[in-house]
């Protein structure tokens, strides 16, 4: 039977070091981040993430309590490690996957410059469920940040992220790169190609000239004139699903 005592102290190094994951600079450094709530966990156990270590308090009666990298804390503790508003009382610290860019297996999502926690994982959520198993990202922020895991759910656990820092991408030679813009052709008229990468740029400032340069394609979604643009996450899941299916229903 697993059995270990619980933690009490807040000034526990255990405790400050899991606490620490919160802030980008601790994650790169452990090459470690936070999941919180039991289906979050099962979804990463399920796609074989690798498991660190998991807490919970005197308040959870659910699974993985006997997982042997379960350790119990108090209430108190609980609560300084947790960012939920309302708490179910178990997370887990999950390896951060050590993914080298490489080329897709299928149709990819170009990110480039996405700042806001809560599109990317969004965005992430979404790309997971169209299929699209490929994300490179590029000047983008931190995808195990607390607010955009919360927002990925477990779409996070089953894409490849890639991260990008140089301008020269062999391992996407060939593919056609499509890019989201509202200058762009509309989108319900364009036929795109079999195989493709979706850019989908910064909020405020859109795609950058560097990645404008490299896109063959260049769609938009439609609007009324009285708006002038949507959400980030709303653009990338209209698009991404749209361009999957485009030559499956015309």
């Amino acid at each position: 039977m697993h059995s270990i005592n619980m933690i009490t102290s807040k000034s526990n190094p255990t405790v400050k070091r899991v606490n620490s994951l919160k802030e980008k600079k601790y994650r790169a450094e452990y090459g470690e981040y936070i999941v919180e709530g039991i289906k979050q966990i099962r979804e990463a156990v399920a796609a074989g993430q690798k498991i660190v270590s998991i807490y919970y308090s005197p308040r959870y009666r659910g699974e993985l309590t006997e997982h042997e990298r379960s350790v119990p804390v108090s209430d108190e503790v609980f609560g300084k490690l947790s960012e939920e508003v309302s708490p179910q009382g178990i997370l887990a610290v999950l390896e951060i996957p050590k993914n080298a860019p490489a080329a897709p297996q299928g149709n990819a999502l170009f990110l480039d410059g996405i700042s806001d926690p809560g599109n990317l994982g969004t965005i992430i959520r979404t790309a997971n469920g169209a299929g699209y198993a490929d994300i490179y990202l590029k000047n983008c922020t931190d995808p195990y940040a607390p607010k955009c895991v919360r927002s990925a759910m477990s779409g996070l656990f089953f894409v490849r992220l890639h991260f990008l820092s140089e301008n020269v991408y062999p391992f996407l030679d060939g593919i056609p790169f499509i890019c989201a813009d509202m200058g762009g052709e509309n989108v319900y008229s364009f036929r795109p190609p079999q195989k493709f990468v979706v850019v989908i740029g910064n909020e405020a400032n859109g795609v950058s000239e560097e990645m404008r340069k490299v896109c063959e394609y260049t769609v938009s979604i439609p609007m009324r004139e009285c708006c002038e643009s949507l959400n980030a996450g709303v653009s990338a899941g209209i698009l991404m699903y749209h361009l999957k299916y485009a030559n499956k229903i015309n």
